[in-house]
């Protein structure tokens, strides 16, 4: 062969080699960023024999052709398709998915995907029906987890944990190296953002860049752990799954002033690190544990506890509207917060891709129809109705519970098993479905003694170690509350067209190790916190981009904009304003004084200075800051929180008379702290970011400073007030800057 010929046939093969490679990368997309998304958010109406609109979404060939409304994509011309302009539409009618709106990335996700010629895997069906027939035991969530073997690597001297051992496995195993640690600075922040939502404070930096003792980060771990401010922090996380509010959801949204003891026992919770297993059980069926044990001294907090079930969301306009829709809450709430799956569709028939029957569904159901949930009123049965007492005995306890009523749940007069509703339709019973659990997991029935609801033989079989939904699915959502994104993607359904988790030996491990230390949160965090996983700098690094550019095998720690209620914690903090403890109850007006409608429900924002898990929570509104700064849903139990990026935050941060007030406090301090303006700074920096001014940013602050006040008395204010404005406007450039929002 002659050299041009050679030149010519290698050319070719790189050409080849680089399509190749190409088409391997958007096969990778596909399956990390668009089948995840198509399987948990449109599956469960787009498929079938019946799917809605006609639309089949289970291959490509199947969405080019359409349903009702034509073709829904043109590869390589996202706004000519319409799975993509579904997305992206004002319309509320046409808007996709209905119920939640994709984040911005995902949209974004779909604009490529389409745009690079929505490439699918060869031969591949969505809802594989091969699949669907083989062994249901054999999906990944449903097998019992046992602890793996510790795998072997090159790189010891890096693992400070058994954690470090699986993803350095995995990281050598695809020719990554994790980059270097976080330095002490970022590092600090990092932990005490993460367990506290708090920033720390310029005295406990210095002590931790001088402790130069080996087991100075374990020392400021176990600190953080000690605070109050940690249950504040943690229990928030689990107020999302539990879909807190104060507020009923139905047409009026009755005010709860009660439901604020629920609230409080989760972070009570935390802070006590009560074990996993005693504080599900407690919250599925705490009123039945204190009927048996009454003399308890936390009698009352189990009962208040079981707040989780009572929470679910009311409908209609009258006393128990809707009931079947009240139980479909509860259920889901379990279902998606706990173990993990979506069982809502098992209302009307079998589960379409999982191993749950309607049997199953009703199995629940039982145990829920069995109970009684407390009344808030409605416009038309205004009486608040079935609370629960609980037992108030000394002083203190008389002064923390305003009230002797909880909102919580308890045993009905009348008991027993469920039918299963045809066609989800309360009004046609069917064949009656014995309580039970999962059967794909247990198809026992409990003995459930006569003339109880069997709550709490359903809270023991979801805390028992045997469960593997509920070990993965808690395990996951620490590593997410931890990382930003959990071990699985799917962080509410770990069912079988969820991808498994590339981490899979690793989340089985976790949720051993869990169970092995007692069910500890704390224990937890510690072996997360203290791995040299965690303590990855977050630094890009262009040849492991080129190799892993999601960051799936964890080469660095992952940059997270602080959440809604971090961020205005944060704020307070920094300014000074913040104060301890929580508000007490809620300014509701009077019983009295509850003439709400559903044509004027109830609509209110009660302000303070306290952390934002104390702010009142209405469900059919959000607080101002919640809904600007993409806080929870309080209607479901939620998942996870997006990022979105919009201007109305900048001028939020530019215009409020919320961050008007706290730079102003902010100033307060730098001012009085000295009043040489550079030593000014580098308290302010040292406040808000955790660290000095470099020599630049000294410089332009204090040139800016100079000119700003200038400009104010050039106008005619006065020079006291000239000096405190353009010191606020220095406070507010910090409180708004990209480093003081996201967590390194």
């Amino acid at each position: 062969m002659t050299a041009i010929a050679r030149s010519l046939c290698l050319a070719g093969l790189c050409a080849l080699t680089a399509r190749v490679a190409a088409a391997d990368e958007r096969t990778d997309f596909f399956e990390k960023n668009i089948r995840p998304v198509l399987v948990t958010q449109c599956a469960e109406c787009h498929s079938g024999d019946t799917p809605e609109g006609d639309l089949l979404l289970g291959t490509r060939e199947a969405i080019i052709k359409g349903g009702m409304n034509g073709p829904s994509l043109k590869p390589g011309v996202p706004e000519a398709s319409l799975i993509f302009t579904r997305l992206i539409t004002e319309d509320k009618d046409l808007l996709m998915p209905p119920e939640k709106p994709l984040m911005k990335q995902q949209i974004d996700d779909f604009r490529r995907w389409i745009k690079d010629g929505a490439v699918w895997p060869s031969g591949m069906e969505m809802w594989d029906d091969k699949a669907a027939a083989a062994s249901d035991a054999d999906h990944w969530s449903f097998k019992p987890v046992v602890a793996p073997p510790l795998p072997d690597v090159k790189n010891a001297d890096w693992v400070k944990s058994p954690i470090d051992r699986f993803v350095l496995a995995k990281l050598e195993a695809h020719e990554l190296a994790p980059v270097d640690p976080a330095d002490r600075r970022t590092l600090l922040r990092r932990v005490t953002l993460d367990l506290t939502g708090l920033p720390p404070t310029p005295e406990e930096v210095e002590a931790f860049l001088t402790d130069e003792s080996p087991e100075a980060f374990a020392t400021v771990v176990d600190r953080l752990l000690a605070s109050e401010a940690y249950g504040e922090r943690w229990g928030r996380h689990w107020l999302d799954v539990a879909r807190y509010a104060d507020t009923s959801g139905d047409g009026t949204d009755m005010p709860i002033p009660e439901a604020r003891y629920y609230r409080d026992y989760v972070i009570d919770a935390f802070n006590r690190d009560m074990p996993f297993d005693q504080f599900l059980i407690e919250q599925v069926a705490g009123d039945i544990l204190a009927k048996q044990d009454p003399d308890n001294p936390r009698a009352h907090e189990q009962i208040i506890a079981t707040g989780f079930i009572a929470l679910s969301r009311r409908f209609g306009n009258a006393k128990y509207a809707e009931m079947d829709l009240i139980i479909e809450n509860s259920i889901d709430t379990i279902g998606r917060g706990v173990l993990g799956l979506t069982l809502g569709c098992c209302r009307c028939h079998h589960h379409k891709f999982d191993p749950v029957t309607m049997e199953d569904y009703y199995g629940l159901y039982g145990y829920f129809s069995s109970t009684v949930y407390p009344h808030a009123g409605t416009e038309h049965h205004k009486e608040r109705a079935d609370f629960v007492p609980i037992s108030l005995t000394t002083d203190e306890l008389k002064q923390r519970y305003d009230s002797p009523l909880a909102w919580a749940v308890k045993d009905s007069e009348k008991t027993g098993d469920q039918k299963v509703f045809m066609a989800g339709d309360p009004r046609k019973g069917g064949e009656v479905a014995p309580r039970g659990f999962l059967s794909i997991i247990d198809a026992s029935h409990p003995e459930i003694p006569k003339g109880e609801s069997g709550r709490l033989e359903l809270g023991k079989w979801l805390g028992s170690k045997d469960n593997p939904l509920t070990l993965r699915v808690i395990a996951n959502r620490v590593w997410q509350w931890h990382f930003g994104k959990g071990l699985a993607p799917t962080t509410d359904n770990f069912g079988k067209q969820s991808p498994a988790p590339q981490h899979l030996e690793l989340l089985d491990w976790l949720a051993s190790d869990f169970v092995d230390n007692g069910w500890s949160f704390k224990s937890l965090h510690r072996r997360i916190l203290l791995s040299s996983t965690y303590q990855l700098s977050s630094r890009y690094d262009e040849q492991n981009a080129n190799l892993d550019q999601p960051n799936t095998w964890l080469w660095h720690f992952e940059r997270q904009r602080m959440d809604a209620e971090a961020a205005r914690d944060s704020i307070l903090a920094v300014s000074g304003t913040l104060e301890p403890g929580s508000n007490g109850r809620h300014p509701f007006p009077p019983e009295d004084k509850l003439k709400f409608t559903q044509g004027n429900p109830f609509s209110a924002t009660y302000d303070h200075h306290h952390r934002t898990v104390y702010l009142m929570t209405p469900r059919l509104t959000k607080h101002p800051f919640l809904a600007l700064f993409d806080g929870p849903d309080t209607n479901i139990s939620f998942p996870s929180r997006s990022e979105s990026t919009v201007p109305l935050q900048a001028l939020f941060v530019m215009n409020s008379p919320f961050l008007r007030e706290q730079s102003t406090s902010f100033a307060r301090q730098m001012m009085e702290h000295t009043a040489d303006p550079q030593g000014r700074l580098k308290f302010g920096y040292e406040l808000a970011l955790s660290r000095p001014p470099v020599e630049d940013e000294l410089a332009d602050m204090t040139a800016y400073v100079d000119s700003y006040a200038a400009d104010l008395r050039k106008s005619g204010m006065a020079d006291d007030k000239a000096e405190q404005a353009a010191w606020s406007s220095v406070a507010r450039t910090l409180l708004g800057s990209n480093e003081f929002l996201y967590v390194d």
